[in-house]
């Protein structure tokens, strides 16, 4: 008898190929989104980010088309750090990732990591399309745990815990409660214009702002 497989839902390419289109999907999203956007919103570095892209197909520089062209005429990663003066890293990072190599941990990761963006996104799309929904709230908010946001205004990285109806940031200890949420968002789409964080004028302003700004309900 055939001994069973451990996984026998796991497919490399397919988790590597939804992967790819998530990430594709979120950087094409609007012309602002950058590299670090990206590496930001998947937890995953720049360098990842940038091959990830590359091997999409929808990303390019002067250095990622000269590295491939050096590769292509046979040069080995050695020899294309010297002539680039990159770091072999860096340099790995200009190529795309080849047909079916993977490294099983790190497609685990990716998997989770295309997980939780879809499950944020359907949390973002929900709360758009009924932004009256106080639990619709809740949900989006619950969604983004652990996401690494950053304060408007000193750009203070910073995440976040949900424990029943309060939020836990690891910058600040004193919890913010799901009413102090709810208050600041609905003085949020009462108000004609919201500028800055103190215009909410609500215990964790400063957090709750570019969380308000991240699920794209701010002057809602």
């Amino acid at each position: 008898m055939a001994r069973p497989r451990k996984k026998p839902d796991y497919n490399a390419k397919i988790i590597m190929d939804d992967f790819l289109k998530d990430i594709v999907e979120y950087y094409e999203e609007s012309p602002e989104v950058s590299l670090r956007d990206v590496a930001a919103e998947f937890d995953i570095t720049l360098l990842k980010a940038r091959k990830l892209l590359i091997t999409a197909g929808v990303y390019s520089t002067d250095a990622s088309v000269q590295i491939q062209e050096l590769k292509e005429q046979g040069k080995t990663i050695t020899e294309i750090v010297d002539k680039m003066g990159l770091s072999r890293a860096s340099v790995h990072s200009y190529l795309p990732y080849k047909k079916g190599i993977y490294n099983a941990r790190e497609l685990s990761l990716d998997a989770e990591r295309s997980r939780r963006y879809r499950q944020r996104k359907l949390a973002v799309i929900r709360l758009r399309e009924a932004p009256s929904n106080l639990e619709l709230l809740w949900d989006a908010i619950e969604a983004f745990t652990d996401y690494p946001f950053r304060t408007e205004h000193k750009g203070l990285k910073f995440k976040y815990q949900v424990k029943g109806n309060e939020i836990f940031i690891d910058r600040k200890k004193k919890s913010v409660t799901r009413s102090t949420v709810v208050l600041a968002y609905q003085k949020m789409r009462e108000a004609e214009e919201i500028r800055k964080a103190k215009d909410l004028g609500t215990f964790g302003a400063s957090y709750l702002y570019p969380i308000f700004i991240r699920l794209g309900v701010l002057g809602g």
